[in-house]
């Protein structure tokens, strides 16, 4: 039996585009690749690359690079841009107000991160931008798909209510529909996903928000006014 106590008001964060700029990130990775591989190289590398995300409806740069590696001749350069990714400064490419919302969200409940992603290179990430260290190690949950764990979600952190932060509209709506009035869902619209009128469903978000940084201008109340506790 799961005894774990319930928080009154529990946070969750997703990341990329959330609270980290992961567009800028895949824009400077290609960049850098530019400058190490020939264009038949990095050609073949983002071909790996949406050739994995197709086949495990995720982004893997670990398995990227493994059939990469197993393509590409030159093993120095293998070994380069392995280097490169695997320790990329994601601390700079955390957004400006992710550090303040987080503090700012600790003073009215439980504050944890959501992620989706592979199992291997996403908590390297979230730990290598010193997110893991702003909410706890403890309550960052990673899933290769969120959106299909949300029950596993509220058993790993039980609350009263809930609020969802997150650049993907159609997440949101998805979750709404299942916690209904035990959450308040947040967009914050930054990145690519947030600006894709093909990725927006029903039902709207109750609280929508240019930056992640914004959430610093809203109370407690604010989250739970848009359901009737």
């Amino acid at each position: 039996m799961d005894t774990k106590p319930k928080d009154e008001l529990v946070f969750l964060l997703d990341v990329d585009d959330t609270l980290l700029d992961n567009d800028r990130v895949k824009s400077d990775i290609a960049a850098r690749l530019s400058e190490i591989l020939p264009e038949e190289g990095t050609r073949l590398f983002w071909q790996l690359y949406e050739e994995v995300r197709k086949e495990l409806s995720v982004v893997s740069y670990p398995e990227t690079l493994r059939r990469f590696s197993a393509a590409w001749s030159d093993k120095a350069q293998v070994q380069q841009i392995t280097d490169m990714i695997n320790n990329w400064p994601y601390t700079q490419y955390v957004y400006p107000g992710t550090m303040p919302a987080i503090r700012h969200m600790d003073t009215m409940g439980n504050v944890a991160i959501l992620s989706d992603g592979d199992l291997d290179y996403q908590p390297r990430k979230i730990a290598a931008a010193g997110l893991a260290d702003a909410v706890g190690p403890e309550d960052v949950l990673i899933y290769t798909h969120k959106d299909e764990c949300l029950a596993d979600v509220r058993r790993r952190l039980p609350a009263g209510h809930y609020v969802l932060v997150d650049d993907k509209e159609e997440i949101l709506a998805h979750a709404k529909e299942m916690f209904g009035n035990d959450m308040t869902t947040v967009w914050v619209k930054q990145g690519h996903y947030a600006h894709d009128p093909a990725r927006y469903r029903k039902p709207d978000p109750d609280i929508v928000l240019e930056t992640i940084g914004d959430i610093c201008g809203l109370s407690k109340e604010d989250f739970s006014g848009h359901n009737k506790l």
